[in-house]
């Protein structure tokens, strides 16, 4: 029996999108571990609050900022399955065999130079302390093959799994526009390239925009002050699951005009509903949105209402249940297979 760590220790930003898939990767290991890994030891490492939270199919690691500092007091595991890039644990002894999974390289577009390239050597500093690498799309594969060294390493793309938000309870959020409305999901920072709804919703005042997301970046901030020249733009802040389920299954369509994804969860999430989906060209999303999507090529006011407009006219019940099936195939269970499959083989040749 090999002893397999996950480390879920990005619980601790529930609301990020990671946050989002560890707990959905806790809530799992914790239904079907003997499923997934039979013959294993599990063990997820968790912050303190969420220790017994899956159920006691699994063990638990309390997160704790001594093994940071001092990863030789770490237990030893036989295979680490590292669910994000940037974990500030890692295992100790070089016998340990580590899945690294990188979900992007966006921080080359978001930041400035120095910083970039800090957060490059650090990524491959990773990279260098990891067995095989798993990546969640192609683009972010290609992404990091062109700047780092990957040393000829196992590489795999296993898109990530999403939630089925059609299922569990429905709220309202407190707002009181009664207009159709479209959304925008997702934490609210500059790379979303929000601001170009702004304009497109003078344009579309038979309708709002409802934007739902973490919204304690500065950017936030500047969105509130212009969204203030018009009445039909809310900001709501972060919302519940059951909030979150509403908001998709009455939207007319989700705008998604980011330009830096590793893979872009609210389009599938949308897709699941079978409601339009309107994002950007950039970094993941076409792969992710694929021919379901539909795409802004300018992001004039005009050539936007345009694209939404196309979107809403084609916003047929033969196009939705092609985007529902579509989105089908990113269910949990698929990917908690793949991942299952590498993990098991990991600790098999131990």
């Amino acid at each position: 029996m090999s002893r397999i760590l996950i480390d879920l220790s990005i619980l601790r930003h529930p609301y990020c999108g990671l946050g989002q898939i560890a707990i959905n990767y806790g809530r799992l290991y914790g239904q079907q571990a003997s499923q997934l890994l039979g013959g294993h030891d599990v063990t997820l490492l968790v912050p303190p609050n969420a220790v017994g939270q899956y159920g006691d199919t699994v063990r638990y690691l309390p997160m704790h900022d001594i093994y940071r500092f001092m990863p030789q007091l770490m237990p030893h595991y036989d295979v680490w399955h590292s669910i994000h890039q940037f974990s500030p644990f890692r295992p100790f002894s070089s016998s340990t065999r580590r899945l690294l999974t990188i979900h992007d390289l966006n921080f080359m577009y978001e930041k400035p130079p120095a910083k970039s390239r800090k957060y490059l050597q650090r990524l491959q500093h990773e990279c260098n302390r990891a067995t095989e690498i798993c990546f969640i799309s192609h683009f972010a594969q290609s992404e990091a093959t062109r700047l780092l060294e990957l040393s000829g390493k196992p590489q795999h793309v296993i898109y990530n799994g999403v939630e089925d938000m059609t299922r569990g309870e429905q709220l309202r959020p407190s707002f009181s526009d009664e207009r159709p409305f479209f959304l925008c999901m997702g934490v609210v920072k500059e790379k979303k390239n929000l601001h170009t709804l702004l304009p497109l919703m003078h344009l579309m005042d038979e309708y709002c925009l409802i934007i739902a997301g973490n919204d304690t970046d500065a950017y936030a901030e500047r969105l509130r002050n212009e969204a203030r020249q018009t009445n039909n733009i809310h900001i709501l802040g972060p919302v519940s699951d059951s909030e979150r389920r509403w908001l998709y299954a009455h939207c007319h369509a989700l705008l998604f005009p980011s330009l830096c994804e590793g893979f872009g969860l609210p389009v599938i999430e949308a897709m699941q509903w079978g409601k339009p989906v309107v994002c950007s060209r950039s970094t993941s999303l076409p792969e992710i949105g694929s021919t379901h999507a539909f795409y802004f090529d300018s992001f004039q006011p005009d050539a936007m209402q345009q694209t939404v407009l196309h979107a809403l006219a084609n916003d047929t019940p033969a196009h939705a249940e092609a985007a529902r099936q579509y989105a089908a195939t990113f269910a949990y269970d698929n990917h908690m297979r793949q991942y299952a499959t590498l993990i098991a083989a990991l600790a098999n040749s131990h």
